[in-house]
């Protein structure tokens, strides 16, 4: 199976945090699962990391992509037909980078690991 990781859930399992699932712990670990997390994602907690609302004990420039190719990730880059597609998409959540997502879960015929609710409005197999 394929699945897009959530900011929340690349976050806490690169943290070991108990607040990640058992059941999506162990997909993100399995050498069965291809897991991409989005470029959206990584943008995001940049933000968070520059406003001080987020703090990571490794660089998000230097470090996150040997921890991600490490954990088996592969980054989900977005085009133009991706982010214009956010424009169609319904109107049930204003975040952007959720929205991103959800357009590139979409496209790439991704279910998504996360523990945000939302993604269950948008008709997306949501694990966590």
């Amino acid at each position: 199976m394929k699945y897009l990781i959530d900011t929340n859930a690349w976050i806490a399992f690169l943290e070991d945090s108990p607040m990640l699932s058992n059941r999506a712990a162990l997909l993100m670990e399995s050498n069965e699962s291809v897991c991409y997390a989005s470029l959206a994602s990584v943008w995001e907690a940049a933000i968070k990391i520059g406003l001080g609302k987020l703090k990571l004990p490794y660089s998000l420039d230097h470090e996150l992509p040997r921890i991600f190719e490490e954990s088996g990730f592969e980054i989900l880059v977005f085009d133009w037909r991706t982010v214009t597609s956010v424009q169609h998409l319904e109107r049930i959540h204003g975040d952007p980078f959720d929205r991103i997502q959800v357009v590139q879960a979409r496209q790439h015929g991704l279910d998504i690991i996360s523990r945000d609710a939302i993604f269950d409005r948008y008709g997306l197999l949501r694990i966590w």
